[in-house]
C-alpha cells in the first residue's frame, strides 16, 4: 500500500508539472517562438522566398483613430492603394500606403464584413462572415456608397451557427481562384474557382475544395488564421495568425519558408501588435498589417 501511495503522489506531481508547462507554452506562445527561431536560424534557400527575417517595421502602429473594427486588407497594384473593411459600420476604407485615409465607402447589403481582396480593375470580392457569403463588387474610383444586394454572391454552408468562418480572402491570379481562410475550429484554407469568372447568363459552375497541402503545415505552427494574402510573382502565401502573433510564408505545396514575429522587440517593434486582422503585400514586397484597435503597420526588407 505504501508503494501505491508514493506512486500516486509522484503521478500527481508529474501531472501538475505537465499542466504548468503546457500552461506556460500556451500563455507565452512558446510554440510560435520556437517556429520563429527555427526559420531564422535555418532560413529558406528558395530563390523567391521573402526572407522575412530581414524585414523591419517602418510604420509602427500608426493610429487610425476615426476607424472602428477594421478587418481585412488588400493592395490594389493598379492604384497603389490599400483597402480595408469595417465590420460593424459596413464601410470600405481606402488608404494610401502610408496609412492615410483617402475615402470611406458605405456598403449596403452586408452584415459582417471580415475580408476584402482586389481582383482586377475596379472589381473586388468581400467576405461576409456571419452569412458565409462571398460578394463580387465593382467599386468605382469616385464612389462613396455602394449597394451590393444585387451583386453576384456565393454562399458556403460552413459552420452556419457560428462566428468562426471566413476571416480572410485573397485572389490568386496565377490559378484564377479565390483563397479563403477559416479562422479556427478547425482552421483551413479553401480554394474557390469559377465564381469570379462566371458567365451569369449560364448555369453557375463553381468548384470549392479544401487545400489539404496546408493542413499539416499549419496544424501545430499557427493557432488561428486571421488573414491570408497571395503574392503573384512568387506564388507564395503569407498567412497571418493573431493568436500566434506570427506571419508565416508558404509555397504552394504547403512548405513553410519563413516567419515574421509580431512581438515587442522583434523586427523593430516597440510593442506587440495587439490584434492583427489583415495582411497585404505591395508591389515592392512591402508587408502591410491592419490591427485592431485600428493600428497600421508597414514592414520592409532591410537594404543591403
Amino acid at each position: 500500500m505504501q508503494l501505491t501511495v508514493k506512486f500516486s503522489k509522484l503521478s500527481i506531481v508529474v501531472v501538475c508539472v505537465l499542466i504548468t508547462l503546457l500552461s506556460m507554452v500556451y500563455y507565452f506562445r512558446l510554440e510560435a517562438l520556437a517556429w520563429y527561431a527555427y526559420h531564422n536560424f535555418k532560413p529558406s534557400t528558395h530563390e523567391n522566398a521573402f526572407q522575412l527575417s530581414r524585414y523591419q517595421v517602418t510604420i509602427d502602429g500608426k493610429p487610425l483613430a476615426s476607424l472602428k473594427n477594421a478587418s481585412g486588407l488588400t493592395h490594389n497594384p493598379e492604384l497603389n492603394t490599400l483597402l480595408t473593411v469595417l465590420n460593424q459600420e459596413s464601410k470600405i476604407i481606402e488608404l494610401d500606403v502610408q496609412g492615410n485615409i483617402l475615402r470611406e465607402v458605405d456598403v449596403v447589403g452586408v452584415d459582417d464584413m471580415e475580408g476584402i481582396t482586389h481582383v482586377s480593375g475596379n472589381r473586388y470580392v468581400i467576405s461576409d462572415e456571419r452569412d458565409n457569403r462571398l460578394v463580387l463588387i465593382e467599386l468605382d474610383s469616385d464612389a462613396t456608397a455602394i449597394d451590393v444586394r444585387e451583386s453576384p454572391k456565393l454562399k458556403l454552408g460552413i459552420n452556419p451557427e457560428g462566428n468562426k468562418n471566413f476571416e480572410g480572402v485573397s485572389w490568386d491570379d496565377n490559378n484564377r481562384r479565390l483563397l479563403v481562410v477559416k479562422e479556427r475550429d478547425p482552421k483551413y484554407i479553401m480554394s474557390v474557382s469559377g465564381f469570379f469568372d462566371a458567365d451569369l447568363s449560364k448555369p453557375l459552375s463553381v468548384e470549392i475544395k479544401k487545400i489539404e497541402a496546408f493542413d499539416r503545415a499549419m496544424r501545430w505552427s499557427l493557432r488561428d488564421l486571421s488573414s491570408v494574402t497571395y503574392h503573384t510573382e512568387s506564388g507564395h502565401l503569407l498567412m497571418l495568425s493573431d493568436e500566434s502573433r506570427l506571419i508565416k510564408e508558404y509555397d504552394e505545396e504547403g512548405n513553410a519558408l519563413g516567419a515574421l514575429a509580431l512581438w515587442k522587440g522583434f523586427h523593430g517593434l516597440k510593442a506587440h501588435v495587439p490584434q492583427a486582422e489583415g495582411i497585404a503585400v505591395g508591389s515592392d514586397k512591402s508587408i502591410y498589417i491592419m490591427s485592431e484597435p485600428n493600428l497600421f503597420y508597414v514592414f520592409k526588407p532591410k537594404s543591403n
